[in-house]
């Protein structure tokens, strides 16, 4: 399972991202904008976010990226 797909699965069991920001005491456009790639996670919110809940691993988590954007032709 890749950083992506262990990251979907997360929310998925926890109520999605509303579920996953007010599990994780993370502001919910932060936890939106990982689920839409927006945006990655960096070692700092991989730490916050494993401290709220011990089953994630920040290792894995750090390798969440942001999805690249198609540029407009």
């Amino acid at each position: 399972m890749d950083a992506r797909a262990y990251w979907n699965s997360y929310v998925e069991r926890n109520d999605g991202p509303t579920g996953v920001a007010a599990r994780l005491g993370i502001p919910y456009p932060t936890i939106a904008a990982v689920c839409n790639g927006s945006r990655g996670i960096g070692r700092s919110l991989a730490s916050r976010m494993a401290e709220r809940d011990p089953m994630l691993d920040p290792r894995v988590l750090v390798w969440v990226e942001a999805t690249p954007k198609n540029k407009a032709a």
